[in-house]
Protein backbone atom coordinates (compact mmCIF):
# COMPACT_ATOMS: atom_id res chain seq x y z
CA UNK A 1 0.00 0.00 0.00
CA UNK A 2 1.17 3.20 -0.45
CA UNK A 3 0.05 6.96 0.08
CA UNK A 4 -1.40 9.51 -2.46
CA UNK A 5 -2.00 12.97 -2.32
CA UNK A 6 -4.87 14.24 -4.00
CA UNK A 7 -4.72 17.84 -5.53
CA UNK A 8 -8.24 19.19 -6.65
CA UNK A 9 -9.18 22.95 -7.78
CA UNK A 10 -11.83 24.04 -5.12
CA UNK A 11 -12.67 27.70 -6.49
CA UNK A 12 -14.19 29.64 -3.54
CA UNK A 13 -18.22 31.05 -4.22
CA UNK A 14 -16.52 34.57 -4.66
CA UNK A 15 -14.04 32.85 -7.34
CA UNK A 16 -16.76 31.68 -9.34
CA UNK A 17 -19.09 34.81 -9.28
CA UNK A 18 -15.97 36.58 -10.35
CA UNK A 19 -15.08 34.14 -13.51
CA UNK A 20 -19.31 33.86 -13.97
CA UNK A 21 -19.29 37.45 -14.26
CA UNK A 22 -16.20 37.82 -17.07
CA UNK A 23 -18.16 35.30 -18.88
CA UNK A 24 -21.72 37.17 -18.36
CA UNK A 25 -20.04 40.82 -19.44
CA UNK A 26 -17.99 39.20 -22.40
CA UNK A 27 -14.75 39.74 -20.98
CA UNK A 28 -11.69 37.57 -21.20
CA UNK A 29 -11.30 34.87 -18.80
CA UNK A 30 -7.91 34.11 -17.54
CA UNK A 31 -5.80 32.20 -19.24
CA UNK A 32 -5.61 29.22 -16.99
CA UNK A 33 -9.27 29.21 -16.65
CA UNK A 34 -9.69 29.31 -20.59
CA UNK A 35 -7.84 26.49 -20.99
CA UNK A 36 -8.48 24.30 -18.26
CA UNK A 37 -12.27 24.33 -19.32
CA UNK A 38 -11.27 23.63 -23.04
CA UNK A 39 -9.92 20.32 -21.84
CA UNK A 40 -12.66 19.65 -19.37
CA UNK A 41 -13.66 16.41 -21.10
CA UNK A 42 -10.13 15.74 -22.13
CA UNK A 43 -7.42 17.17 -20.28
CA UNK A 44 -3.73 18.18 -21.11
CA UNK A 45 -0.78 18.18 -18.91
CA UNK A 46 -0.35 21.69 -20.40
CA UNK A 47 -3.76 22.78 -18.92
CA UNK A 48 -3.12 21.41 -15.63
CA UNK A 49 0.74 22.89 -15.03
CA UNK A 50 -0.86 25.66 -16.24
CA UNK A 51 -3.66 25.35 -13.76
CA UNK A 52 -1.21 24.45 -11.08
CA UNK A 53 -0.98 27.43 -8.88
CA UNK A 54 -5.33 26.90 -8.58
CA UNK A 55 -4.48 23.06 -7.18
CA UNK A 56 -4.55 22.74 -3.61
CA UNK A 57 -4.19 19.15 -1.51
CA UNK A 58 -7.72 17.78 -0.81
CA UNK A 59 -6.92 14.76 0.81
CA UNK A 60 -4.86 11.48 1.20
CA UNK A 61 -5.62 8.46 0.18
CA UNK A 62 -3.75 4.92 1.17
CA UNK A 63 -4.20 2.32 -2.35
CA UNK A 64 -2.52 0.03 -3.77
CA UNK A 65 -2.12 1.92 -7.02
CA UNK A 66 -4.08 4.18 -9.23
CA UNK A 67 -7.24 2.49 -9.87
CA UNK A 68 -7.76 2.02 -6.42
CA UNK A 69 -7.07 5.56 -5.00
CA UNK A 70 -9.75 6.10 -7.96
CA UNK A 71 -12.27 3.88 -6.59
CA UNK A 72 -11.69 5.41 -2.90
CA UNK A 73 -11.91 8.74 -3.86
CA UNK A 74 -15.30 7.77 -5.52
CA UNK A 75 -16.55 5.00 -3.41
CA UNK A 76 -14.53 4.51 -0.59
CA UNK A 77 -13.76 3.07 2.18
CA UNK A 78 -14.02 6.35 3.95
CA UNK A 79 -11.23 5.17 6.45
CA UNK A 80 -8.32 4.65 3.58
CA UNK A 81 -8.82 9.07 3.06
CA UNK A 82 -7.30 11.25 5.18
CA UNK A 83 -9.13 14.84 4.27
CA UNK A 84 -7.03 18.08 4.60
CA UNK A 85 -9.45 20.35 2.24
CA UNK A 86 -12.64 20.36 0.71
CA UNK A 87 -12.99 17.23 -1.31
CA UNK A 88 -15.57 15.98 -4.42
CA UNK A 89 -15.19 12.60 -5.91
CA UNK A 90 -12.18 12.39 -8.00
CA UNK A 91 -12.76 13.15 -11.43
CA UNK A 92 -11.08 14.11 -14.60
CA UNK A 93 -8.39 17.11 -14.68
CA UNK A 94 -7.97 16.10 -10.46
CA UNK A 95 -4.04 15.36 -10.02
CA UNK A 96 -2.99 12.13 -7.93
CA UNK A 97 0.85 12.33 -6.74
CA UNK A 98 2.42 9.28 -5.11
CA UNK A 99 4.05 10.89 -2.01
CA UNK A 100 6.73 8.21 -2.24
CA UNK A 101 8.18 8.84 -5.15
CA UNK A 102 6.60 12.46 -6.15
CA UNK A 103 5.20 11.21 -9.60
CA UNK A 104 2.64 13.08 -10.87
CA UNK A 105 -0.42 12.04 -12.82
CA UNK A 106 -4.22 13.36 -13.77
CA UNK A 107 -6.95 11.57 -14.02
CA UNK A 108 -7.67 11.55 -17.78
CA UNK A 109 -11.14 10.82 -19.45
CA UNK A 110 -10.11 7.60 -19.70
CA UNK A 111 -6.98 5.92 -17.54
CA UNK A 112 -4.62 8.38 -16.32
CA UNK A 113 -2.13 10.52 -17.74
CA UNK A 114 1.34 11.90 -16.10
CA UNK A 115 2.43 14.92 -15.67
CA UNK A 116 6.12 14.67 -16.22
CA UNK A 117 6.78 16.69 -12.25
CA UNK A 118 6.02 16.02 -8.92
CA UNK A 119 3.40 17.99 -6.45
CA UNK A 120 6.61 20.52 -6.41
CA UNK A 121 6.64 21.45 -9.89
CA UNK A 122 10.08 19.38 -10.45
CA UNK A 123 10.84 17.06 -13.26
CA UNK A 124 10.23 13.12 -11.25
CA UNK A 125 13.40 11.46 -10.43
CA UNK A 126 12.32 8.59 -12.87
CA UNK A 127 10.84 7.63 -15.68
CA UNK A 128 7.38 5.31 -15.40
Amino acid sequence: MAVYRIMQINLTTVRVRELNNLRYKGLDLPEWYQKREATLWRPSAEAIRDAWDHYKTAAYITADDLDEVFEIGNIGPEYNIERVGPMHSISVGDVIVDTGYDVAWYVDSFGFGELGMTHNRQVPRYEI
